[in-house]
């Protein structure tokens, strides 16, 4: 009895022998990006989200890694409040704050100024409050990194936090 033949070798064509590199790799790639995205590498996701402290833990902020250009987002400020404090600043350093558009604050602060290397937030705070929460409504105006310094605390003694963000276009 004969060998059976391919229907490749029937019609005159080389055999086939499997993928190539190229095809091996570019499929790789694939799954790798659609993984990321799923992840949250290009939007909300559990990569996206994430938390920077202060030096001591006692200052929270909870932002988006990752985020694109003109969509709205969060950051949520928490800290203590010391005893008898009737007032806290944060301070949002400039580099940050030209990248970006806040579009709104809660609650309100009772203050805004524009110091020379800050924007600075006063808001009032209950003298027998333990912490404090300040949600920040705002929008990256610009792709690129950002890279923010937020100093938050009674007048004259503030306790600093850094972040970096990744805005897509």
């Amino acid at each position: 009895m004969p060998a059976k033949r391919s229907a490749e070798a029937q019609l005159g064509l080389p055999e086939y022998r499997g993928h190539s590199r190229i095809e091996r790799l570019a499929f790789g790639l694939l799954v790798l990006f659609i993984a990321g995205a799923l992840l949250g590498l290009f939007g909300d996701g559990p990569l996206s989200h994430t938390t920077a402290t202060s030096a001591d833990g006692q200052v929270r902020i909870d932002y988006q890694r990752f985020c694109r250009r003109v969509t709205p987002q969060l950051l949520d400020i928490t800290f203590p409040v010391p005893a008898g404090a009737d007032s806290i600043e944060l301070a949002i350093n400039d580099e940050y704050l030209h990248g970006v558009q806040i579009t709104e604050t809660f609650p309100q602060p009772v203050e805004s100024s524009q110091g020379q290397s800050a924007g600075k937030l006063r808001f009032r705070t209950e003298g027998n409050s333990k912490s404090m929460s300040v949600r920040v409504h705002l929008r990256a105006l610009e792709a690129g990194l950002l890279d923010a310094r937020l100093q938050v605390g009674p007048p004259g003694r503030p306790k600093e936090v850094s972040f970096r963000q990744i805005v897509y276009p």
